[in-house]
């Protein structure tokens, strides 16, 4: 009787064993938008003076927004890349894929997700690690759901 209940101890020991190191691993991995970046963001009021003051070819937006709401509206001269949350493989082979379009050139980055945080935070580590220079990336305070000049159509564009 006693070697039966020390057998099952040991099974279920292993079995809570195996349960907690598969936890850990799921722990271990961290978000992106946590990492150790110098995060660099930019009001409405700057991004504002960005769009009427500088030549569409002096910057680069990237809008990660999902399709739909991009399509609801968007910063002028923006490159939609619909990887919002950016917390999937999936979607973080989106961002990967549009690097190439950043790469070559030393032009600002402005990063636009619904709501400004984990989203812009998640591409922009994803752009750093594609070899962007970090001081070019820049996250658009409080994003599209609350930019504050959807009323001017040269601020603002619906599809």
């Amino acid at each position: 009787m006693k070697k039966r209940i020390s057998g099952l101890f040991v099974v279920v020991l292993a079995i809570f064993m195996l349960v907690l190191t598969g936890c850990q691993k799921n722990e271990a991995q961290e978000d992106r938008a946590e990492a150790d970046i110098d995060w660099q963001m930019i009001s409405p009021e700057k991004m504002k003076e960005v769009l009427e003051k500088d030549s569409a070819s002096e910057y680069q937006i990237i809008d990660i927004q999902p399709k739909a709401d991009y399509t609801k509206g968007h910063l002028p001269h923006s490159i939609s890349v619909p990887a919002y949350p950016v917390d999937t493989e999936d979607l973080e082979k989106l961002v990967v894929d549009s690097a190439d379009q950043f790469q070559d050139s030393d032009k600002p980055i402005y990063v636009v997700c619904p709501g400004g945080g984990g989203g812009a935070k998640r591409t922009i580590s994803l752009l750093i690690d594609e070899g962007i220079d970090e001081s070019r990336l820049f996250i658009v305070e409080n994003g599209a759901k609350k930019w504050p000049y959807k009323e001017d159509s040269k601020l603002w564009v619906s599809e």
